[in-house]
């Protein structure tokens, strides 16, 4: 699992490639759309408020964190498997 600051490495990493302020814009809001289907589901299910402060609390770090996998950690991750996977083609057929 990555720490914080291998996030913001990685995340300084793709950012050289593409720095487009849609794509940061587009990253908030769907952290923050998520985050409030989450407490409409906790408003759903009829939870106090209490229930749903702690529904929203707890989902908060896996909804962050998700969102910085897919969209940061996710494409490195890839480009390494993709030279690694080619490197051991190459291997199989030695």
């Amino acid at each position: 699992m990555a720490g914080l600051m291998d996030i913001f490495l990685l995340k300084e990493r793709v950012n050289g490639e593409r720095d487009n302020i849609f794509m940061i814009l587009f990253e908030k809001a769907s952290i923050l759309l998520a985050l409030l289907l989450i407490t409409l589901v906790g408003v759903a299910l009829e939870l106090p408020g209490w229930g749903v402060a702690v529904l929203l609390g707890a989902s908060l770090g896996p909804v962050v964190y998700g969102h910085y996998y897919f969209i940061y950690i996710r494409p490195i991750k890839k480009k390494q498997n993709l030279d690694g996977d080619g490197k051991r083609a190459l291997d199989k057929g030695k």
